[in-house]
C-alpha cells in the first residue's frame, strides 16, 4: 500500500516540502518495521540441539545428564547458534591431555575461582570493619553453641553418676543391679560420648571459621589497596 501511494505521488508533480517530508515518513516506516524484525529475532524460542545416541541431531526443549557430557548447542529454529557447548572429558581423555594442557587448564580454573571470590567479596562488604563484625558474630554463635553444649553435658554426667551411685549401692546389698538402670547408664554414658565428640568437632569448625575469616579480611585489605592504587594512578 505505501509502495502503491508513492507511485502514485510520483506521476503527479508535488512540491519539494512534501516531497521532502514523504521521504523522511517512508525512511521512519522502514526503520520501524527493520526494528520490529530485530525485536521479533531476539523474541524467538531457543531449542537444545544435540547428536543423539544414533548419530541424528535433533532438537529438544530439554536436555537430560547425558546429552549434557555430549555437548550441544543452544539454537534458534531459524538456525542461529546461540552459545555452544562442548562435550565433557571422560576420565581417559583427561588422562590423554599432555601435562602442559592439564596444567593450563588447572591455572585457568584457579584463576576464574579466584576472580569470583574476589568479586564476591567486594560485593557483600563496603569496608573492613563489616567483615570484621561479621566474624566476630560467627565466632560468638559457636561460643553460645559450645556453651550450651557443655551444660547439656554436666547434666549428662550428673545422672550417669547418679545412676552408677544406685547401681552401686544395690551392689553392696548383695542384690543383682536391674537391667533397667544398666541400659540408663549405658545410654547415658553413649550420649554422653556423642555429646563429647560433637563438641570437639564444634572446636575444629570454629578455628576453621575463624581462620578463613582472617584470611577473607587480608585479602580484602589488599583488594582495597589495589583499588586504590589503580584509582590513584589512573587520576595522575
Amino acid at each position: 500500500m505505501a509502495l502503491m501511494k508513492l507511485l502514485t505521488a510520483n506521476m503527479y508533480p508535488i512540491p519539494f516540502s512534501q516531497k521532502a517530508g514523504l521521504v523522511i515518513r517512508l525512511s521512519i516506516a522502514l526503520i520501524m518495521s527493520l526494528s520490529l524484525v530485530n525485536v521479533s529475532y531476539a523474541q524467538e524460542l531457543t531449542y537444545y540441539r544435540v547428536i543423539n545416541e544414533k548419530g541424528t541431531m535433533e532438537l529438544k526443549s530439554a536436555l537430560t545428564p547425558a546429552e549434557v557430557k555430549r555437548g550441544y548447542a543452544i539454537v534458534t529454529l531459524s538456525g542461529h547458534i546461540v552459545k555452544e557447548v562442548p562435550a565433557e572429558l571422560n576420565d581417559e581423555e583427561y588422562a590423554q591431555l599432555s601435562d602442559e594442557r592439564k596444567a593450563h587448564d588447572l591455572k585457568t580454573q584457579q584463576e576464574n575461582e579466584s576472580r569470583l571470590k574476589n568479586e564476591s567479596l567486594l560485593l557483600r562488604y563496603s569496608n573492613v570493619e563489616d567483615l570484621t563484625s561479621e566474624r566476630k558474630r560467627k565466632l560468638a554463635e559457636f561460643d553460645v553453641r559450645i556453651s550450651i553444649l557443655r551444660s547439656n553435658m554436666m547434666s549428662l554426667k550428673d545422672q550417669v553418676e547418679r545412676q552408677q551411685s544406685r547401681a552401686a549401692n544395690i551392689e553392696r546389698t548383695g542384690r543383682e543391679v536391674p537391667a533397667v538402670i544398666r541400659n540408663n547408664i549405658d545410654e547415658l554414658e553413649q550420649k554422653l560420648n556423642e555429646a563429647n565428640t560433637s563438641l570437639k568437632s564444634m572446636k575444629t569448625e570454629k578455628e576453621s571459621v575463624a581462620e578463613r575469616y582472617s584470611l577473607d579480611i587480608t585479602l580484602f585489605n589488599q583488594l582495597i589497596k589495589q583499588h586504590s592504587l589503580k584509582q590513584h594512578t589512573k587520576n595522575r
